[in-house]
């Protein structure tokens, strides 16, 4: 039997990233009169170059913070917070000293060599801005080696007409140490929303892992009116989504704008964006304005899109759907609100999905950031056919489109049970690149559905994870029921795939169990993660027929059902 090397990447985890004194320098050069320095700042051909001086014992501290895996999807990490530092920042040649420097990202995009990061200019001295701008976000690209998904994604958003960050490129230097290209997004905080709302006194929410739910309006993160920290305008979102079919719509408009939520949720759709709200619950911002009474959904942490990807959710294949998050979930159930979504979805894919147009510019993205070949040209094979797709699916009638089947986390936010955390060990013998090989010498045992159980496995694998080399895996695979196979993947970024220990860190390096079934490669199920625990390499090479061999032993955490 067959398992192709892509069938095994496709299933794993890129889908599912000198010391400064405690001077004064850098005056406030905010200036609110003037002309909008952001302008020049975000225009879309200006890469940056940011270089950050920081003590080197804190910039360690920084690599190495984050949530785990295990306390993720335990429900255990919504108290998480990143610890801030100071350091000399200087963009476009411009010092600055005493900047406040943090990392971020949730879980996706974590990595120890090369954080996302957050600069905030103003935190330390009092009104100080860059280019009008207290505040930079630097993505890491983690899981787009491309550097096309967010910048794409966020024009695609508002040409939709939401309301969504600007964004562009930054050439990011720590210490001397050339970090390479990150995404440079406009944080959403009072100045974007005065750019785009009439009065930006209204409570700004950051959704990850969290939804309108009795049990998921608690892990919202409140980003302004922190103080007051007044957050029964949930409730009434919650409250309009448990009224009957009759009553839905008139309900949900007094609280949601649904215009704009439709044309956010047919957006995340269109560019396949399986990570954000309608499709896992994550990666959105809500607004609550004040002058309409109503929310209204911006975008956030597009780097999962223009990826066929259902990390969570493989039961549902068709791609003109995603419908996970409680106000998309109940609007697709409702026949009034299905016919809503899906005129709204063929009216955004007609004016908006232009392949020729979204191809030149990730041929313009390519040549400015110097992106890999390789994974250019998957981004424009997703264009091509993420248009075929859609074409095809919206010729249906919408009485046609299939029910959505809710994953194993429904629509409800699962509270804290760290006594759900067991652990996961094993050993591995696989040969670099080529077809799977023999499992000999390669086992694991981990706890299922409350019992120790052990495999053996059948066949193992070696190879890239994302085009353009920057992660690798090494996947054990043992026979699981109905012809499937239970495997083991673990993740390594490249520059550490070395012999020695090394820790584990989000799902950089990680490991993660799914199912898979070798004739439906489109039909992989998560079933758990290793979060805190070490990886031993005895021995590494990345040459075709050269031996990897080592072991493992981490916590772990089930997610999904395993029938043995």
């Amino acid at each position: 039997m067959q398992i192709s090397i892509r069938l095994v990447v496709a299933l794993l985890v890129s889908a599912l990233i000198s010391a400064c004194g405690p001077g004064q320098g850098g005056a406030p050069t905010g200036d609110t009169t003037g002309p909008d320095l952001s302008v020049a700042l975000f225009a879309p051909d200006h890469l940056i170059e940011v270089e950050i001086e920081i003590d080197s014992s804190e910039w360690s501290t920084l690599c190495l913070d984050g949530r785990t895996a295990t306390d993720v999807f335990s429900g255990c990490a919504n108290d998480f917070e990143y610890e801030n530092f100071r350091a000399t920042v200087t963009v476009d040649g411009q010092r600055y000293r005493n900047v406040a420097i943090r990392k971020k990202g949730f879980l996706g995009s974590l990595s120890s060599l090369r954080p996302s990061l957050k600069l905030n200019f103003g935190k330390f001295v009092e009104g100080r801005t860059h280019a009008g701008m207290k505040r930079m976000t630097l993505n890491n690209n983690r899981q787009d080696p491309s550097n096309t998904h967010q910048c794409m994604a966020y024009e695609i958003f508002r040409e939709a007409g939401v309301k969504a960050s600007r964004c562009n490129f930054a050439h990011v230097v720590v210490n001397g140490l050339d970090l390479g290209i990150y995404t440079h997004v406009e944080s959403v905080k009072k100045p974007m929303l005065r750019r785009h709302f009439a009065d930006d006194e209204g409570n700004l929410y950051e959704g990850q892992g969290s939804d309108f739910t009795t049990s998921g309006v608690g892990a919202m993160q409140l980003k302004t009116n922190e103080v007051e920290n007044d957050r029964r305008d949930l409730d009434t979102v919650v409250a309009a989504l448990e009224v009957d079919d009759a009553n839905l719509l008139e309900a949900l408009g007094e609280v949601v704008d649904i215009d704009n939520f439709l044309n956010f949720w047919a957006t995340e759709v269109l560019i396949s964006h399986w990570d954000g709200y309608s499709g896992n619950r994550n990666n959105y911002l809500v607004y609550h304005d004040p002058t309409s009474d109503r929310f209204y959904f911006l975008p956030w942490g597009t780097d999962g899109s223009f990826e066929r990807i259902q990390l969570f959710n493989a039961a549902n294949v068709n791609v003109a759907v995603l419908a996970e998050g409680a106000i998309a979930n109940r609007l697709y159930a409702h026949p009034e609100g299905r016919e809503l979504y899906l005129s709204r979805l063929r009216e955004l894919f007609n004016r908006l999905w232009d392949v020729d147009k979204l191809i030149a510019e990730t041929d313009r993205i390519g040549r400015l950031t110097n992106a890999p070949e390789a994974a250019l040209e998957s981004q424009r094979r997703f264009i091509r056919e993420q248009s075929a797709a859609l074409s095809a699916e919206l010729d249906r009638a919408d009485a046609e489109f299939p029910e959505w089947i809710e994953s194993f986390f429904g629509i409800d936010v699962p509270e804290c049970r760290a006594e759900n955390v067991t652990r996961i060990t094993g050993e591995f013998t696989a040969t670099w690149g080529g077809a799977p090989g023999p499992g000999s010498n390669s086992s694991f045992e981990v706890v299922l559905n409350g019992e120790d159980m052990s495999f053996q496995a059948q066949l193992t694998i070696a190879g890239d994870i994302l085009a353009g080399g920057s992660g690798y895996q090494v996947t054990l695979l043992a026979p699981a029921a109905d012809g499937r196979f239970l495997a083991a993947s673990l993740q390594f970024p490249a520059p550490l795939f070395a012999e020695g220990v090394l820790e584990m860190h989000g799902l950089e390096t990680s490991i993660v169990i799914v199912l898979v079934d070798p004739l439906r490669p489109d039909r992989i199920e998560i079933v758990g993660f290793g979060g805190v625990g070490t990886i031993t390499l005895e021995a590494a090479s990345t040459v075709d027929g050269e031996l990897i061999t080592g072991f493992f032993e981490s916590d772990f955490i089930q997610i999904g059902g395993f029938d043995p």
